[in-house]
């Protein structure tokens, strides 16, 4: 059984998504089957990005983590920064006040339940603050962007999958794009083994820029040309729960038009967001974005409808089939849009695990 939790980002002490993520309200536990994921591969050193457009300040390269061979931890860390790598996202560092603050709140849910995935409530055994952004504070770290994800899974120890769970999502899927730039990991079995539980909170300090790539990329994931992509996303395992009227969802395809230097204050407008199969007939879908430009530009349509949805990062959009895909099947998506004044044309394919 497996829940996931959004991630929120804190830009300056203030909580910029909603409910769920660390602060901003309660959200509930949402508990399915584990869908079935091809877990992203864990190399012992990450593979190194291509390098970015001149403008862009994207990591290529962080020390060796500390982290134990073998171990839950290592296997989290590898799979996050080989997916940032394929995508363009660059790498992030190990951060010993990070893992002191992930491994804090690991351990408070070990003593207090799952139903307490990301807020801490004072009194109990553990605390050390009630939202994510309190928590990495309280462990020393002086943060002006922080973000925390969080999956728990009944069951056989699966480290790896819970990347591979965060990427096969909607919110989770900020992950991926985030422009921080230091990272701290805890996993393990919690309460006396019934389930595994990884905690990642991720930063950048008061000292450090945001890592982004140049000015006219565009990251999307899946990535292109990537193979065993999940078919189907549980959507009611993740919390908030994106498009509750639909049980299940194909995977969803985002795409980050965030760059180095890009203004909040300019709109963006997409023209084409679609998914084909190798058939070439189209798959029915949705495309969700933050429409009002609170999170980021204010996002137009001069062609496909667009759902607005108050829980989506800034500068993304996400394209959401309404049914399961098939398996072993290539997908080919085609994106048309303008982002900054500059026109954005880009097509990739990739292909979906076997049944």
């Amino acid at each position: 059984m497996s829940k996931l939790k959004y991630l929120a980002v804190v830009m300056s002490g203030v909580l910029l998504t909603a409910c769920g993520g660390g602060g901003g309200g309660a959200s509930s536990t949402v508990v399915s089957n584990t869908p079935p994921v091809t877990a992203p591969s864990t190399p012992s050193t990450p593979t190194t990005p291509t390098p970015p457009p001149s403008d862009g300040n994207i990591v290529v390269s962080v020390p060796p983590p500390t982290y134990a061979t073998g171990s839950g931890n290592l296997q989290v860390f590898n799979a996050i920064n080989d997916l940032r790598s394929k995508i363009g996202s660059g790498l992030l560092a190990q951060n010993a006040l990070l893992d002191k603050s992930a491994d804090a709140h690991w351990k408070y849910i070990d003593q207090n339940g799952v139903l307490e995935l990301h807020q801490e409530t004072a009194g109990k055994p553990g605390y050390t603050g009630v939202r994510a952004g309190d928590r990495i504070a309280a462990g020393g770290y002086t943060a002006t962007v922080s973000a925390e994800a969080i999956f728990s899974t009944s069951g056989a120890d699966k480290y790896s999958t819970c990347v591979a769970e965060w990427a096969n999502s909607v919110y989770h899927a900020a992950l991926l794009f985030a422009s921080t730039i230091d990272i701290g990991v805890a996993t393990g079995n919690v309460n006396a083994g019934a389930s595994t539980l990884c905690v990642v909170d991720l930063a950048t300090s008061n000292t450090q820029a945001a890592q982004l790539p140049g000015a006219g990329s565009v990251r999307v994931y899946p990535y292109a040309n990537q193979t065993g992509v999940p078919y189907v996303f549980f959507n009611r395992t993740e919390t908030p729960t994106p498009a509750p009227d639909l049980a299940e969802l194909g995977t969803p395809v985002t795409v980050s038009f965030e760059t180095k230097g890009l203004a909040i204050s300019v709109p963006l407008a997409i023209s084409q967001f679609a998914l084909t199969a190798a058939s070439g007939a189209a798959v029915e879908s949705r495309i969700l974005v933050n429409k009002a430009g609170k999170l980021g530009p204010a996002i137009s349509t001069n062609g496909p409808a667009l759902t607005d949805d108050s829980q989506m990062q800034g500068f993304a959009a996400t394209l959401i089939p309404v049914k399961r895909l098939n398996p072993g099947t290539v997908y080919t998506v085609s994106l048309i849009a303008v982002v900054d004044g500059k026109a954005i044309n880009k097509t990739w394919s990739f292909t979906t695990a076997a049944q």
